[in-house]
């Protein structure tokens, strides 16, 4: 892979690997969720996948996603969001990444909001816990240094309505 730095403002810029044989379509970026290295309506697409739980700055993120995209363009995060501010608070003592700091306990309507507030339209959130944590708990069982560890912790906070695995998309306008 070879690095390159797009053009723009320092505070923009990021470092971008582009596989040598890649047509010039994807490009990956390294950077900052509140300080997206890309230019203003520059995308057509936003993935985020299972990094929203360590963003500080969800609103940030939100607003950034909303100036990347094009109009009708589409973010798409997907990871585990506490459903509830109980259950935020609730977290921590349940699960080590959220007492530690690694992971954020952000509650996903919470999230939804700064979606809409960031001026993204038609935000929609989707459980797809069933069909994550169930498997997702039957691959640390089979793990012989995780088998009783805190990992398998996930499946009884989603069972108890901590925390639940889910999709948000959204429309830029």
């Amino acid at each position: 892979m070879r690095p390159t730095v797009p053009d723009g403002p320092p505070h923009r810029q990021g470092r971008a690997l582009r596989p040598s044989d890649a047509s010039g379509r994807l490009t990956f970026l390294l950077g900052a969720a509140e300080r997206i290295p890309l230019p203003d309506g520059g995308v057509d697409c936003l993935f985020s996948v299972e990094a929203a739980q360590h963003f500080r700055d969800p609103a940030g993120f939100a607003r950034e996603a909303a100036r990347v995209l094009r109009p009708g363009g589409r973010p798409a995060l997907t990871t585990f969001f506490a459903r509830t501010p109980a259950a935020a608070r609730t977290l921590p003592t349940v699960l080590p990444p959220y007492a530690d700091g690694l992971d954020v306990p952000h509650v996903v309507d919470e999230v939804a909001a700064t979606l809409t507030a960031a001026g993204l339209g038609e935000v929609q959130v989707r459980s797809v816990g069933d069909g994550v944590w169930t498997s997702y708990d039957r691959y640390m069982a089979q793990q012989p240094e995780l088998r009783d560890e805190w990992p398998r912790r996930y499946l009884t906070a989603y069972e108890t309505g901590l925390l639940d695995y889910y999709l948000l998309t959204a429309g830029a306008d």
